[in-house]
C-alpha cells in the first residue's frame, strides 16, 4: 500500500507515512458473512434464577396499565401469602428512561448475588374477566416475595415495589387439627361398636355383663358428643379454607402462623436489597438516587382482608 500524499510505499502496520507523515489509510475491512443477531444469554448467578431477557432496546416499556387482557379468578399477587409494604415513586419527566431503567435493572439483577434468591420476570393478571396484565420482577427468599414494576406514566416513570410473606405452618395448629381427625375418627369407632354389640345382642350371644364390647364401650362413650364437636369444628375449618383458596388461593391458611423473628429479617433484608438494586441503576443512568430515597416514597397501609 502507497501514501496518497506523496506516493511512498507503506510498512505494513505504519499508521503515519514515514517521509511525509501523512496518516496511513485503514485497511479494507475484509466482508463478513451475514449473521443473524440473537439475544445474549442470562449470565448464571450462583442461587439466582433468571430467565433470558429482551436485549437493551428491544422492547419498550409499555405504559401504566394494560399490556394485554386475560381472566383470572385470584388476584395477581394470590398465593404469595400477605402483604406486608407497597412503596412507590413518581419520577416526574423520566418517562423516556423507562427502558433504559428497566434493562440496567435487569443486568444489575443479573449481576448481584442476592443469597438464595429466586428472580425472574412474569406477567401477572388482575382479578376479573378480560383484565389487564401487567410484567413485574418477582424475587423470592424463603417465605418472602417481592415484587417489582416499571413503567411510564405519561412523561413520568413510574415504579412501584410490593412484599408479601407468607406465614409457616404452625405446629400447635397442625396438632389440634390431627386431635380434631382423632377425635372424629374415635366417634366413629365407638359408632360400629354399639351398632356390632347391639347386633350381638339382638341374637341372643349378649355375653358377661364386663366383656370385652362392654369394656370397649365404657371407654370410648366420652367421643360422642366430641366427636360432634369435633366434626363441626372440621367442617367449619374446611369451609374458611375453601374460601381461603378461591379469595387467595391458600388452601393451608387456617393452619398458618405470623411470620417469627427470622422470617420478618428475611423480607426486611430482601425489601432492602432490591430497594438499593433500584436506586443503583437509577445512579448508573444518571438519575438522582434520592429521588428513589424510601423518604421520597408514596406507601399504602396493610391489608385488613
Amino acid at each position: 500500500m502507497n501514501c496518497p500524499n506523496c506516493g511512498s510505499p507503506l510498512r505494513p502496520g505504519a499508521a503515519f507515512c514515514a517521509r511525509c507523515g501523512q496518516a496511513a489509510p485503514a485497511p479494507p475491512t475484509p466482508p463478513q458473512p451475514p449473521t443473524v443477531h440473537q439475544p445474549p444469554p442470562a449470565i448464571p448467578v450462583p442461587g439466582t434464577q433468571f430467565p433470558a431477557y429482551p436485549p437493551p432496546g428491544g422492547v419498550p416499556v409499555a405504559p401504566l396499565g394494560a399490556t394485554g387482557h386475560a381472566s383470572s379468578i385470584w388476584g395477581p399477587f394470590a398465593g404469595y401469602g400477605a402483604r406486608r409494604e407497597h412503596v412507590a415513586w413518581l419520577l416526574e419527566g423520566l418517562g423516556d428512561r423507562a427502558e433504559e431503567l428497566r434493562d440496567t435493572i435487569t443486568d444489575l439483577f443479573r449481576r448481584r448475588q442476592l443469597p438464595d434468591a429466586h428472580v425472574n420476570l412474569v406477567v401477572l393478571t388482575g382479578k376479573g374477566i378480560a383484565i389487564e396484565q401487567r410484567p413485574f420482577y418477582r424475587i423470592q427468599r424463603g417465605l418472602a416475595t417481592v415484587w417489582l414494576y416499571v413503567a411510564r406514566f405519561g412523561q413520568d416513570l413510574y415504579v412501584s415495589q410490593v412484599s408479601y410473606i407468607k406465614g409457616p405452618l404452625s405446629v400447635l395448629r397442625v396438632l389440634v387439627a390431627g386431635a380434631l381427625l382423632a377425635l372424629v375418627g374415635l366417634s366413629w369407632i365407638n359408632a360400629l361398636v354399639v351398632f356390632s354389640t347391639a347386633s350381638s345382642f339382638s341374637l341372643g350371644r349378649w355375653g358377661s355383663m364386663y366383656g370385652p364390647s362392654e369394656l370397649l364401650i365404657g371407654a370410648l362413650c366420652c367421643t360422642g358428643p366430641l366427636g360432634s364437636i369435633a366434626s363441626l369444628a372440621l367442617i367449619v375449618g374446611a369451609i374458611y379454607s375453601i374460601y381461603r383458596f378461591l379469595t387467595e388461593k391458600d388452601l393451608l391458611a387456617l393452619l398458618r402462623s405470623s411470620p417469627n423473628e427470622f422470617q420478618e429479617d428475611d423480607i426486611v433484608s430482601l425489601e432492602k436489597a432490591v430497594n438499593e438494586t433500584v436506586r443503583q441503576s437509577a445512579d448508573l443512568l444518571g438519575i438522582d438516587r434520592q429521588l428513589l430515597a424510601p423518604g421520597q416514597a408514596y406507601r399504602s397501609g396493610r391489608r385488613v382482608i
